[in-house]
């Protein structure tokens, strides 16, 4: 199949496959930051070094994912499509079922957490994402939802963090 005709195959199958997967792959998108952390750093703040707040919300990363914890991420790419199109096509190339995607700008990060196991006589795979403002704020959050999840009793594992900015 040439390249071009799987890259729409894949954007047509992430689109349509969009409210099941919801369903399959529990995620919290990390548009919004976790309660009590400001929803932009304070102005002025920055590392020394690093890119300001406005520059990095013209960075957008993603991280795309499967229910068995497979994944792709992108980081300080020039657009949203950009950088949801570059993951769902190296999530598609795994060939490990629907992938999930999640996208952010240049200020927030991403982490994926995942369980795969028996529990009550039923197999599992699960996987989690979860966001912040900083990279163990966006693993907390992912672990948490996760380890949440009754299915899991508490025995899920950090697969990747990703950050819009490549920090």
């Amino acid at each position: 199949m040439p390249a071009r005709a799987l890259f729409v195959a894949t954007l047509l199958a992430v689109a349509t496959g969009a409210a099941w997967a919801q369903l399959q792959y529990p995620h919290t998108a990390p548009e919004a930051p976790p309660p009590g952390v400001p929803e932009r750093p304070p102005p002025g703040i920055t590392a020394p070094g690093s890119a300001t707040p406005s520059e990095k919300s013209q960075l957008w990363g993603a991280l795309a994912f499967t229910a068995d914890g497979s994944w792709a991420t992108a980081w300080s790419k020039p657009s949203k499509a950009e950088a949801e199109s570059n993951v769902a096509v190296a999530c598609a190339k795994f060939g490990r079922g629907e992938c999930e995607i999640v996208s952010f700008d240049g200020q927030y990060c991403a982490a994926l957490a995942t369980y795969i196991g028996a529990h009550s006589r039923h197999r599992y795979k699960l996987s989690y994402s979860g966001g912040g403002l900083s990279v163990s704020q966006a693993q907390a959050a992912a672990m948490e939802r996760c380890n949440n999840d009754t299915r899991a009793r508490g025995r899920c594992q950090l697969r990747t963090t990703v950050c819009g900015d490549g920090r």
